[in-house]
């Protein structure tokens, strides 16, 4: 059998009201023994009869005491009632919006009406559900992109290996170079994927070591030289040496994901630059390439995971919309911030790192 549900806002009156009639009791005792035989040893001392004047000093008393109990228990009751009704209030809201967030509706807020604690507790209370419903919206997105990745490649390989087997086209050369390019393409987005939740994983446990950033982008620079080189682009590093506690292995991907985004959206003998600044607290890296630039509208979203202004034209290059999205989680692990600024013509990528 189900217990009967008694509400908060009764409980609470009524542990008021208790307190109220607990402490008029204490004073009724009080004032008949200790306030009544104080009276009578006044009035043997004076040899007065105590007797009459002793019963109306009680009674007197009492109904004072009975008219301060009722006016002390409906001002304590009426107080009582009114501000428990306030904090009611905001917990049935908070119950009707968790029973709504377990049905998967992030849309509701709970309405702020006070500044104490009830107040901060309601702003946190829609901060967490504002925050679980981005987290929401982002596991869909990643949810629709991941299937929107594969189903290209993996089109692709069925509809060649399907002309095949019905005879329809050859196996030569041509098509396994074009099989093998599709699975390649397969074989980036998953070790993307598992680099991505590597870094999750990682990014409770930094193993911080004393790292020179610009040694760390010439280094990487270096390495993508061929690559340069072929494209002709004119890529400059300026800056001064400047040395930052971080994970080497995490911040040599943040480099090389930045300097192969900049090298993928780089036109044909465009220019690029690479510049390290240090104003004493915070180390800057900013990460500048010509070209078309960045609409103002993706702006926003160019470091959330899949997102791609141009999709088809990065689904060409090779782009899986994850690269940025691996250096803003490992900055902002570091204590650091990224950002981006585009222009016509020139696009800048940055990210800082506390000194």
């Amino acid at each position: 059998m189900q217990t009967p549900k008694i509400s908060l806002i009764w409980k609470l009156v009524a542990i008021n009201l208790l307190g109220v009639g607990i402490v008029i009791l204490l004073a009724w005792q009080v004032i008949d023994h200790f306030a009544a035989d104080y009276f009578m040893r006044l009035m043997k001392q004076y040899n007065i009869d105590p007797k009459i004047l002793h019963e109306m000093f009680l009674h007197t008393t009492h109904q004072f005491l009975l008219l301060s109990m009722v006016l002390g228990l409906g001002v304590v009751s009426l107080l009582g009632f009114f501000m428990t009704k306030q904090v009611m209030r905001s917990l049935t809201q908070m119950s009707r919006v968790t029973q709504k967030l377990a049905l998967g509706d992030y849309s509701e807020r709970l309405k702020i009406r006070t500044h104490d604690e009830i107040g901060e507790l309601g702003h946190a209370f829609n901060h967490m559900v504002e925050s679980l419903g981005k987290i929401e919206k982002m596991r869909k997105d990643l949810v629709a992109n991941v299937a929107h990745e594969l189903r290209t490649p993996l089109n692709n390989i069925r509809g060649e290996l399907e002309a095949i087997q019905d005879r329809l086209m050859e196996p030569s050369p041509k098509t396994i170079d074009s099989l093998h390019e599709e699975v390649l393409r397969l074989v980036r987005l998953v070790e993307a994927l598992h680099r991505l939740s590597q870094i999750d994983s990682e990014s409770q446990s930094l193993n911080k070591e004393w790292i020179d950033i610009h040694v760390l982008v010439r280094e990487i620079v270096q390495k993508e030289k061929s690559r340069i080189e072929q494209k002709k682009i004119r890529l400059e590093v300026t800056g001064t040496p400047v040395s930052v506690q971080a994970d080497p292995d995490q911040m040599i991907q943040v480099v090389q994901n930045l300097i192969q985004n900049v090298l993928q959206y780089t036109p044909d003998e465009g220019n690029a630059g690479i510049k390290i600044e240090n104003d004493g607290a915070w180390v800057k890296v900013v990460c500048t390439n010509s070209g078309e630039g960045i609409r103002e509208e993706d702006l926003p979203h160019i470091f959330e995971r899949f997102y791609r202004g141009e999709k088809s034209r990065s689904r060409e290059w090779g782009g899986a919309g994850i690269g940025l999205a691996i250096v803003k989680q490992i900055v902002e692990a570091h204590g650091g911030t990224v950002g981006t600024n585009s222009r016509p013509g020139q696009t800048e990528v940055w990210f800082t790192l506390p000194l």
